[in-house]
Order: C-alpha cells, then structure tokens, then sequence
C-alpha cells in the first residue's frame, strides 16, 4: 500500500512540475514593443482620379505573427525614386515603400529586398518589377522559396495602395503564409490552442453583408453591384477564406399584386428595411446560403460559425409601400428553411452568456462536428417569438455584443477611429472586459461615391490593405476586437473572384492573432504559447511544405524549377543602389541568386 501511495505521489508531482514548465510565464513573451514606422493610406484624390493609374507610388506591408523578427539583411535597386524597408518586429507589421520612375517608355525599373528570419536558417525576398507605366505593368513577387512556402505574383489593387505578406507560425511549430489558403477548418486544426478560452478571447474574421456576393434583383430598386454588393464570393468560399462571423440581412419578398404570395427568403441590402420607399437590391437567397453552409461543415467539421441575422421582414417587389411585418405563416416558413442547416446547436446553456463559454463547448457539439449558431436581431419581429431555442435560433442578446460601426468613407479617420474603440478594451485579469467586440473595418461612402467608385473599389484599394499595417499596429496581446468585418474578403484585384485570385491574408491574419498575439497573454492563455513549444500533433492540421509559383493571372505551378525566380534581377547594373547607400559603378552578377 505504502509503495502504491509513493507511485502516486512521485506521479502527481512529476505532473505538478510539467504543469509548471508548460505554464504560461510574462518573462517568455517574445511580443515587441517596439513601434515601425507610420505608414501611409491611400490618398482620396489618387484612387478618385484616373490619373492614379498612372502612379509611380506603392507599399509592400509585411505582418509579423511569429516570435522571431524578420531582419532585412540587404535592398538594392535600380532606377526607384524610393525603396524603403525595415526589419519587422515580432507582432508588428510594417509598410515598406517604393517609388518607380515615373516615364511613359518602357520601363526596367527593378529593386528587391532580402529578409532572414532570426534564430532560424529560414530566408525570403521581396521583389518589384516595372515594365511600363499603368499600375497593373507594376507588379512584386512574393518569394518565400527560401521558407519551403512558395512564390506569389501580384499586380497591386491601385496607385499607392498596398500589397501584403502575412506570416505566422514559428521555427518548432513549422511556419505559414499568407501566399494561399491552407485547409478550410481552421479552428479544428488550432482546437489545442483555443479550445478553453472563451468566446470573447479569440479573434474571429468575419464578414459585412455577408450574402450580397452578387445581385439577384428580386425587389425592383436602384442598387447595383456597385453601391449595394459588398462580398465577391459566396459564403461557402468565405468559409474557405476563414470568415466565422457573418452578418446576413434576411427578407421575405412578396409579389406586388398579392402580398400574401411569398416569393421566397433572399439576403437583402437596403438603406431602410422598414422605410415606406428602400433602396438595395437582393443577393444570395436563404436556400443557397444554407447549401453553401451544409456543404462547408462537411468538408470541415468541428468549427464554431456564427451567423448574425437581421431585417426579418418582408418588401414588395417594387418596395414603394412600405414593409410586410412577418405573421405565424411567415415565421414558421422561415424556421422551416433554417432547420435544412446542419450542425444547428439547439438547446444550449442560455443562462451563461455566449462569449463566457469556452470554444470546444460548441466546437464539441453534434459529436465534435461544431455549431452553426444563429444570432437574431429581432426589433422588426413584433408578433411572432424572438427566438427558437430548440431549433438553434437564439436572440442577439444571448450574446453580449459590442459593435462599432464608423459610418465614415475616409480611411484616414475610419482607421483610428475604429483602433481606438478596441484598444481600451484590456483582455485578461480582473479588468477583462467581459463582451464581444465586432469591429467594421469597412467604410460607408455615400450614394454618389459607393456608385461612382464601388464598395469593391472603397475595399480593395484603400480600406482592406490599411488593416494590414494600421490595424495590426493597433493590437495586442492586451487588445483586440473579436470579430474583424470587412467587405470583399479575399479580393485582392477588381472583379477577380475565382478562388484561384483570391488572396489569403484575413485567413492566416485569424489564424495569426489566435496563435501567436492573444497566445502570448497569460492571463488568457495558461499555457506556454504554442509557438515556443516542441512542435505537436495539432500543427499537422496544416498543409505540408510546397514551394510552388502562382502567378498574377492566378496559373500556377506546383513543381517549378529550382532556378525559377520571376521577376529575379540576375544582373545589377551600374546605377544600382543598395541598402547601406552605396551605388554600384560596375555592372555585376547579382551575389544573392
């Protein structure tokens, strides 16, 4: 008996003292606190102009989710008026600029940037390249060959916009980036890191108007793809490109000769849902919504997808007379649509608001294929009930929501204005705050501007690329908002939406801020950050090493020739500059191929 109380003993204090090496400690935060340079938005009068398709001016933003810093070990350049880049701290993001000579000829302006990740033998590059004077003959090759992870082409969205590189991970738990999306469940593939932290401590992509990926014309209004759709893809792709929270705005809609004659349930996007004349337009309707759901949750079980629904009313086909307030028939058409959704998580704990409970309380459930969780707004719901627990349709306020909306166009006060309202918010501790904060990263042109430039335009160009340099800078493992809304996810060129073009910075930013930047609170994450640890079973979720090329028109090649680099310069010519400021008089093979 004795031996048998020793055993146990020696056991439960070997126990004690893994728990103590595994536990979280503030003297291993590796977390910068160092500030990179102010970067620059893209100025109104550059993308309002016709003429900024002309522009000499662009930035490459680099993110830094990763414990090591990224040092810039070398630049040269031949014929830019500015090529500027700087190492980029741990949790930080910097905006690197570039100048080209502005001439109407042919250009051979050239320059390329040499980056070495610290304390690993793990290198990548930077590379411009100018062959003429429009932006899309100015375009910068990610090469990220050096890391196992491949080469990416872009054409930048527009004069003095940004292209962006997202990396995360780390030396032992293996490195990602933002050069493609890796597998569609991501939250299964980090369960070990976020599993017990509750909702309001991890930080969810999330999407504006979610179902306006297209317009279906359903009520006869004035809205078009420019001033109405928000989404280039439809929610299973958003799913794919790692959106969690989705804001989906549902109508009836209703013939105009017999409003008792439902056409059918459609995500709308008007100015007023409950104004006597709306303006909008319809997008995807609730049946392609809830197949494209089904279809995402089966490839990919076991993740925790909320959708936030509002409107719940009905419109005439022409809207001029006013709305159609949902009756007992409306209502349970409704509820027997929803109920086609599988993975609904009927009957949960209302008495603990949403964001209290851990993530695997939902990501366990349906036998560990996750949540769909319905959120409704139900301020147009006057006669009929709220909500529908036992079919996995709960009230919004189950859920204690802070959502800052800016309703401002310029992004040069729509980015402060929105880091501000989240970065009072202290995460952990006794001072936690203790909501869900959504954050609109998005702006609110007016009617002649959404129309004149498009809400595509507003979110490629200008809004979309500050988040990766602004928006990083203004978090912490202190501070962040839980949801991240932005419109057009994934789109990085105009009007290229095939899955093919799409770029993956939100999917690895989401992935990023849950692994690496809250990882690195103690107060929310007990244990030591994954990223510092031996690396486990749980980072086999992601993809294996591939060292690729996918090119701007969206081809690829999986198993290119070790020597391909597009874009390399072989040669430096006379003229060139280099980093520390010397110029070269000779021309020369380049030393860094």
């Amino acid at each position: 008996m004795r031996i048998l109380q020793s055993l146990a003993f020696v056991a439960s204090f070997a126990g004690l003292l893994v728990n103590a090496q595994d536990a979280c400690k503030p003297q291993d935060r590796t977390f910068s606190t160092e500030q990179t340079p102010a970067g620059n938005y893209q100025p109104a009068s550059v993308f309002m102009s016709p003429a900024s398709q002309l522009s000499p001016k662009f930035y490459i933003s680099v993110v830094n989710l990763t414990p090591h810093r990224f040092i810039l070990e070398n630049t040269h350049s031949y014929q830019m008026s500015t090529f500027d880049f700087g190492d980029v701290p741990q949790g930080k993001s910097r905006q690197n600029a570039i100048k080209y000579r502005n001439r109407i000829a042919t250009q051979d302006d050239a320059g390329e940037a040499y980056y070495r990740i610290y304390g690993t033998d793990k290198k990548f590059a930077l590379r411009v390249k100018g062959t003429g004077p429009l932006v899309d003959q100015r375009s910068v090759t990610l090469d990220l060959s050096g890391m196992n992870l491949g080469q990416r082409i872009y054409q930048f969205p527009g004069g003095e916009s940004s292209v962006t590189l997202v990396i995360t991970g780390s030396s032992k738990y293996g490195f990602y980036a933002s050069l493609r999306h890796d597998r569609g469940g991501w939250m299964r593939w980090i369960y070990n890191t976020i599993k017990d932290r509750p909702v309001r401590h991890l930080f969810l992509p999330g999407t504006h108007d979610s179902g306006m990926s297209k317009i279906t014309n359903k009520i006869r209004s004035i809205g078009n793809s420019f001033n109405t759709q928000n989404q280039g893809i439809n929610i299973y792709d958003q799913l794919r490109a790692g959106a969690r929270w989705f804001d989906l705005r549902v109508g009836s809609v209703h013939d105009d000769n017999n409003p008792a004659r439902n056409l059918g349930f459609h995500t709308l996007h008007v100015n007023d849902e409950t104004a006597t004349v709306c303006i909008g337009n319809s997008g995807e309707s609730l049946d392609e919504v809830i197949s494209e759901i089904n279809l995402f949750t089966r490839e990919n079980p076991g993740e925790l997808i909320f959708l936030s629904v509002r409107y719940l009313i009905g419109r005439y086909e022409t809207p001029d007379r006013g709305p159609i307030y949902w009756g007992a028939q409306l209502w349970n058409d409704f509820l027997s649509k929803i109920r086609g959704v599988n993975n609904r998580c009927p009957n949960l704990d209302t008495s603990v608001p949403f964001q209290n409970q851990p993530a695997s309380y939902f990501m366990d459930r349906n036998d560990g294929k996750g949540c769909v969780i319905f959120l409704l707004n139900g301020q147009n719901l006057k006669d009929v009930p709220k909500e529908a627990v036992g079919d996995g349709l709960y009230a919004q306020n189950r859920i204690g929501v802070r959502d800052h909306w800016s309703n401002i166009q310029d992004i040069n006060a729509l980015a402060p204005d929105q880091i501000s309202n989240w970065k009072d918010l202290k995460r952990g501790g006794d001072k936690d705050f203790g909501q869900f904060h959504i954050a609109q990263w998005l702006a609110t042109p007016n009617a002649v501007a959404s129309t004149a430039y498009s809400l595509q335009g507003f979110a490629i160009q200008q809004v979309n690329p500050a988040l990766y340099w602004a928006g990083v800078a203004g978090m912490s493992p202190e501070s962040w908002p839980n949801v991240m809304m932005v419109d057009y996810i994934g789109v990085q060129q105009r009007d290229q939406m095939s899955w093919n073009m799409l770029s993956a910075e939100m999917y690895w930013l989401g992935i990023g801020m849950n692994l690496y930047v809250i990882s690195e609170n103690c107060d929310v994450n007990k244990l030591k950050s994954p990223l510092v640890k031996a690396r486990d079973l749980e980072s086999a979720g992601g993809e294996k090493s591939w060292n690729g090329i996918i090119f701007a028109d969206g081809r690829s090649i999986d198993h290119p020739s070790p020597e391909l680099h597009p874009g390399h310069t072989t040669i430096l010519r006379n003229g060139t500059i280099f980093a520390n400021g010397t110029v070269l008089e000779t021309t020369i093979p380049n030393p860094w191929i």
